[in-house]
C-alpha cells in the first residue's frame, strides 16, 4: 500500500517519542539549534543536562559541539569528565583523540587510539586515525574532517565546487569518470562511512552526497539517495523534509526505473504535505489514481481520496475537490465512515 507502511512507522515514532528519556530529548533539541547555527544556545542546554543527568551521548554530542567551534581546550575538558564517567566509552576516546589530533598533541591522539584498539581491534574509526597518524598525514587529513562538520557558515556540503558537471536540482552530477572508476570510489566512499563514528552525521552526509554526484553509474549512488533521505527524516528533529524531497526528487529523475520508486514517492508525499507544497501534492495523486484508480483496498482508497481532494482545494481546484468529496460519499454507501464525514463537512463549508 502507498501510505500504510510509512504511516505505521510515523505512528511509531510519534509513540517512542512520547516516552523518550530525558538526555535524548535534549539531544534532539540540542540538534535543531546546532542546524540554526545556534551554537552557544545548543551547548548550554547540553551542559545543564550533564548536570542534571550525565550520559555517554550528552559527553559526546558537547565535546563534537565544541569541536567544532573550535573551543578545544574546552571540547578536552568535557570529554575528560566523560570518561571519568564512562571509562569504557570507546567513542569519547575516539572523539577525544580527535580534538587532540586538531592540537596538535598526536603523541596523545595516538595513545587515545590504541587504547581504544587494545579493546576493540577492529573499530574503523580508531584504525583510520591511527594510522593517518603514523603516517604523519594528520594535518590535511584534519582539515578535511573540519570542513565537513559544517563550523563556518561560509561552508557548503552542496557540491557546488565540482566542475564539469551537470545539475539535477539540487544535485550536481559529474560524470568524468569512467564506470569502473566511479564503482571503485564509491566502495572507498562506503568504507569510510563503516570506519565513522555514530556522532559523524555531517560526515555521513557529506560522504553519501559524493557518491550521489561523483558516482552517478553505480547502484550505490541509489542507494545513498535512499540513505540520505533517511537522515534527513530520523536524524534530523524535526525532519528536514526539503532536503528530503531533494534527494528523493534527484533519485526519481536520475533513475526513472528504480526499484525505490514506490518508497520514494511514498516519502516524497508525506513531505510535500508536512512542507506545505500541496501542488506537488496533487500532481503526485493525479499520477497514482491513473495508474491505480481503484485500490482493492477500500480502507486505502478512501484516505487516499481525501487526501487528493484536500489538496485540490488547497491549491484551489474547488470544483474537482467537490467531486472527489462526491466519490468519497458514494463509495462509504452509508457505512458512515471517518472519511466520508470529513467529506460531508467539507462540501457543506462549500470546499
Amino acid at each position: 500500500m502507498f501510505r500504510s507502511k510509512f504511516l505505521l512507522i510515523f505512528l511509531l515514532m510519534v509513540t517512542l517519542s512520547s516516552v523518550l528519556p530525558a538526555s535524548e530529548s535534549i539531544l534532539k533539541q540540542g540538534r535543531a539549534l546546532q542546524r540554526e547555527r545556534k551554537f552557544d544556545e545548543a551547548l548550554q542546554l547540553y551542559k545543564n543536562g550533564l548536570k542534571q543527568n550525565p550520559t555517554e551521548d550528552l559527553y559526546v554530542e558537547a565535546g563534537a559541539l565544541l569541536g567544532k567551534m573550535q573551543k578545544y581546550e574546552n571540547a578536552e575538558t568535557v570529554l575528560e569528565k566523560g570518561l571519568q564517567d564512562f571509562a569504557e566509552s570507546k567513542s569519547l576516546r575516539n572523539l577525544l583523540a580527535l580534538i587532540k589530533i586538531r592540537k596538535g598533541d598526536k603523541a596523545k591522539a595516538k595513545a587515545l587510539l590504541e587504547e581504544v584498539l587494545a579493546k576493540d581491534p577492529e573499530n574503523g574509526f580508531a584504525k583510520k586515525w591511527l594510522a593517518k597518524v603514523d603516517a604523519g598525514d594528520v594535518d590535511d587529513a584534519d582539515q578535511e574532517t573540519a570542513a565537513s562538520q559544517d563550523v563556518k557558515p561560509a561552508q557548503a556540503s552542496s557540491g557546488s565546487s565540482i566542475t564539469g558537471t551537470v545539475s539535477t536540482g539540487a544535485y550536481r552530477v559529474d560524470s568524468s569518470l569512467s564506470k569502473d572508476e566511479q564503482k571503485a570510489l564509491a566502495v572507498k566512499l562506503y568504507q569510510e562511512m563503516m570506519d565513522l563514528e555514530k556522532w559523524e552525521l555531517d560526515s555521513f552526509k557529506e560522504l553519501h552526497r559524493k557518491v550521489i554526484e561523483k558516482c552517478p553509474l553505480t547502484d550505490q549512488a541509489e542507494e545513498s539517495c535512499w540513505r540520505l533521505s533517511n537522515l534527513y527524516l530520523l536524524g534530523e528533529d524535526p525532519p528536514d523534509f526539503q532536503n528530503v524531497i531533494e534527494v528523493l526528487e534527484h533519485l526519481l529523475k536520475q533513475y526513472p526505473n528504480t526499484p525505490l520508486m514506490p518508497d520514494a514517492k511514498n516519502r516524497l508525499l508525506v513531505s510535500y504535505q508536512q512542507s506545505g507544497q500541496m501542488d506537488k501534492v496533487v500532481t503526485l495523486y493525479e499520477e497514482l489514481f491513473t495508474l491505480d484508480p481503484d485500490p482493492i483496498d477500500e480502507k486505502v482508497f478512501m484516505v487516499r481520496a481525501l487526501e487528493f481532494a484536500d489538496a485540490l482545494s488547497a491549491v484551489g481546484r474547488t470544483s474537482d475537490a467537490q467531486l472527489w468529496y462526491q466519490k468519497i460519499i458514494e463509495r462509504d454507501d452509508g457505512k458512515d465512515s471517518l472519511e466520508a464525514r470529513v467529506a460531508r463537512e467539507r462540501l457543506s463549508a462549500g470546499q
